[in-house]
C-alpha cells in the first residue's frame, strides 16, 4: 500500500497521523539502543538528534514495520520531503515528487536570515548600555527563561538573564565595541559550524539534510555563537566557582558545559520543564542535575550510567511552592497545551455537559502560547493568574510540568490522555509517572476522579 504525505501529515491505510505519532514505545526502545551512534563533539549534538535524526529513524522504522514500498511526496511539506527522500534512497523505495523550487528558496532564505540576523544583533549590541561590573567570585546563575529566573531568585542565587533587552542582561557587562566584534566573529564561526553540521548530517541521514539545517539554524546560528563568545568573555572577567543554569540538552546547555570546564566551574542544572525519558546521544549537562522527582533521578542515573542526577525535596519545594493560601472552595482547572489544540477542545467539549449536570464549573488556565480567542466557551472561566490556577485546586492537564507544580501547591493532579500520542509522550517523562498524579484515559475516568477529589477535600 502506498504512503501518501500531504503537507505535514501521513496518510496510510485510510488513517491520518503526524510525525509525533511515529514516536511509539517500540520506536523509543529502538532509538535508545542506537542513540550513542549519533554522538559528536559539536554544540548541536542533541538538537541534531531530536530535530532531524530521530525523525528520520522514526520514519524508517515505520516504513520497514509496515513493508511500505511506494511513497507519494508531491504535496508534502519540504521538511518531510527531505527526510523521506533520504529514507527512500537508503531503502530503495519508489518515490514521486520533487522540491527543486523549494530548495532554491531554502538557500536564498538561509543566507538572508544569517546576514539579517547579524545586522540586527549588531544593532542590539550597540543599543544596549554598558555597565561596568567589578570582578566577582562565588556563585552565578545565567538563565534564558523567566521561569528559571524566578526559580534562581527564590534560591537567592545571583542571576543574570540572556535576554539582551532585560535589565539583568549578561550583555550589559561587555563593552559595546567588544560586543560588535563578537557578532562579526560569530558570523565567521557560524559558517564553520554549519559546514561541520552538514557533514555530520550527510553521514547520519543524507545530502538532503542540509536543507533542514538551513531552515532551522539560519536565524539561530549567529546568536548561538555570539552567546558563546559573550559567555566566554564574561567568565574571563570574573572568578566564579559555581555556575547554575536551566539549560539541560540544547546547544546553549552544551556551550555552557564546555565553557564551565574551561574555567573550572562546577556546573549545576536546575532544569526548565520535565526531563525526557528517552536517551539522547549526549547526557544532560551539568556536574550535578536536580531531577524533578525521585523516579526521574533513579531512571536517568540508570539510563546514562551516572550518579549526577540528584533529588532534593527541600529545593523543589522552594522553587515550586507559591505564596498563596489554599482557597476554601477549590476550582476544577484544566491547563491547556499549545500543540494539537483540537485535543484541548475535545476534552473541554466532552467535560462541560457532564460537569454541568452536577452544577460544577470548569476553569481554564491557558498556556502562554494559546490564544484566548480560541477558548470562548459559555459558562467557562479563564484564569489569567498562574498562582490562582495552581494553588489549592483540582488540576488536570494532558502532559505538563504543571502536574508536578500542582502537587507542591496543595492541589490534586491528574493527567488526561485520550489518544495514543499523548499516552506515549506522557510516559516519556519519568517524573509524571509518580503515583501522586492520577491517570485518566477517558473523560468518564477523569470525571470520576474529579468527583472523588471534590468530596474527599470537603469542597462541596
Amino acid at each position: 500500500m502506498k504512503l501518501v504525505v500531504f503537507k505535514d501529515k501521513f496518510l496510510w491505510n485510510k488513517i491520518e497521523f503526524s510525525m509525533d505519532d511515529l514516536h511509539t514505545d517500540d520506536f523509543y526502545k529502538f532509538s535508545n539502543e542506537i542513540s550513542h551512534k549519533y554522538y559528536n563533539n559539536t554544540y548541536f549534538v542533541n538538537e541534531l538528534f531530536i530535530n532531524f535524526t530521530q525523525n528520520f529513524l522514526a520514519i524508517e522504522f515505520f516504513i520497514k514495520e509496515n513493508n511500505i514500498q511506494s511513497i507519494n511526496l508531491t504535496k508534502s511539506s519540504p521538511e518531510l520531503y527531505y527526510l523521506i527522500k533520504e529514507v527512500a534512497k537508503k531503502n530503495s523505495l519508489n518515490v514521486n515528487g520533487n522540491k527543486n523550487i523549494d530548495k532554491l528558496i531554502n538557500i536564498v532564505r538561509f543566507y538572508y536570515l544569517v546576514f539579517s540576523s547579524s545586522i540586527y544583533l549588531i544593532y542590539l549590541m550597540l543599543k544596549i548600555s554598558f555597565e561596568k561590573r567589578n570582578t566577582e567570585t562565588g556563585v552565578i546563575a545565567i538563565t534564558r527563561r523567566k521561569s528559571c529566573l524566578n526559580r534562581m531568585t527564590k534560591l537567592n542565587i545571583n542571576t543574570l538573564f540572556e535576554d539582551p533587552n532585560d535589565i539583568n542582561s549578561i550583555y550589559k557587562h561587555i563593552p559595546k565595541l567588544t560586543r560588535v566584534k563578537f557578532v562579526v566573529i560569530a558570523l565567521k564561526e557560524s559558517f564553520f559550524q554549519l559546514n561541520e553540521m552538514k557533514i555530520l548530517m550527510t553521514g547520519y541521514i543524507g545530502k538532503e539534510s542540509k536543507y533542514l539545517i538551513n531552515s532551522f539554524y539560519g536565524k539561530r546560528i549567529v546568536h548561538t555563537m555570539l552567546y558563546k563568545n559573550v559567555l566566554n568573555s564574561f567568565f574571563k572577567l570574573n572568578n566564579y566557582s559555581k555556575f547554575y543554569t536551566g539549560n539541560n540538552l540544547d546547544r546553549f546547555a552544551i556551550i555552557e558545559e564546555k565553557i564551565a570546564k574551561e574555567f573550572n566551574l562546577e556546573l549545576i542544572c536546575i532544569p526548565h520543564g520535565l526531563e525526557y525519558g528517552f536517551k539522547f546521544p549526549k547526557c544532560f549537562t551539568g556536574d550535578k542535575f536536580f531531577a524533578t522527582s525521585e523516579i526521574a533521578r533513579r531512571y536517568l542515573n540508570k539510563l546514562y550510567n551516572t550518579t549526577k542526577f540528584v533529588f532534593d525535596l527541600a529545593l523543589l519545594k522552594t522553587i515550586y511552592k507559591l505564596e498563596k493560601k489554599k482557597s476554601d472552595n477549590a476550582k476544577i482547572v484544566y491547563f491547556t497545551e499549545p500543540r494539537e489544540k483540537w485535543v484541548n477542545h475535545q476534552i473541554i467539549n466532552e467535560l462541560i455537559p457532564i460537569l454541568n449536570k452536577d452544577n460544577l464549573k470548569l476553569h481554564i488556565k491557558l498556556h502562554p502560547y494559546d490564544d484566548i480567542k480560541d477558548y470562548n466557551y459559555e459558562g467557562v472561566n479563564i484564569i489569567k493568574d498562574f498562582n490562582e490556577a495552581i494553588c489549592g485546586n483540582i488540576c488536570f492537564a494532558r502532559k505538563s510540568t504543571t502536574l508536578i507544580e500542582a502537587l507542591y501547591n496543595n492541589s490534586s493532579a491528574s493527567s488526561i490522555l485520550l489518544n495514543a500520542k499523548d499516552k506515549t509522550l506522557f510516559f516519556s517523562f519519568p517524573s509524571l509517572t509518580t503515583e501522586e498524579i492520577n491517570r485518566a484515559f477517558t473523560i468518564d475516568q477523569l470525571y470520576n476522579w474529579i468527583k472523588i477529589e471534590y468530596k474527599k477535600n470537603n469542597y462541596e
